[in-house]
């Protein structure tokens, strides 16, 4: 990675954690920490992808997670382990906030800790939902609840969730089998069932949702998006 400068000030960042934050640019292809050495920084990504890689003993290499715009990294490892449990590698060119542990714990300002105790709160609220979602919801249900999503017009809020929209599917589909934790054949077969059903449709690499109502009434979440 490139040297980094401390920053002045961030936008969306408390004024006393932006000034311990150092802008790093890094290639495609960078190895932005390495599994097992100590967790020194944990980083913030502003632009790129990175993917978090865990290597088994045999060197088998298996991708548990990927980091994009405006997601955290490293965050929780930094506060409850001593070294990263898996590696990082930008794999599109990165521009991210580097903030190194030792600064973090030192700060005597409440607002940074205030910030990493909402940070971790959010994060288990998402793996609460992630552990609902494997444990009762079928893969139909697991699959409507992950498109709706990734819907732009869900995200904020549209009026109704009744206007058509259409995006791309953001990963492959193996690997979007793997994060909701079902078969690729059954992922597949789950996609067929939503677009017979006329709740999606499938135009090459993009989905198209007519209405968010109808993914919402599989899922249990009423009538629309108020």
């Amino acid at each position: 990675m490139n040297k980094g400068e401390k920053l002045g000030d961030s936008p969306g960042l408390p004024a006393a954690l932006a000034g311990l934050g150092r802008r790093r640019a890094a290639k495609a292809g960078t190895l932005l920490f390495q599994q097992g050495e100590p967790a020194a920084s944990c980083l913030y990504l502003e632009s790129g992808e990175v993917s978090l890689r865990r290597v088994s003993g045999s060197g088998a290499e298996v991708e548990i997670a990927a980091i994009g715009a405006g997601e955290w990294c490293g965050e929780v490892i930094l506060f409850a382990e001593g070294s990263y449990p898996a590696q990082a590698i930008a794999v599109r060119d990165v521009s991210l906030l580097e903030f190194r542990r030792a600064e973090i714990l030192g700060s005597t300002d409440p607002a940074v800790g205030a910030f990493f105790l909402g940070l971790l709160a959010r994060k288990c609220l998402r793996l609460n939902r992630r552990i609902e979602q494997l444990a009762i919801m079928d893969s139909r249900e697991r699959l409507a609840h992950y498109i709706l999503g990734l819907c732009p017009g869900h995200a904020s809020g549209c009026e109704g969730g009744r206007r058509a929209c259409s995006f791309p599917f953001p990963k492959k589909k193996r690997e979007v089998a793997e994060e909701l934790g079902m078969a690729p054949e059954t992922l597949s077969r789950s996609l067929r069932q939503l677009e017979a059903e006329g709740l999606i449709r499938i135009d090459g690499p993009r989905i198209e949702i007519p209405s968010c109502d109808g993914l919402l009434r599989l899922i249990g979440e009423g009538e629309g998006i108020r």
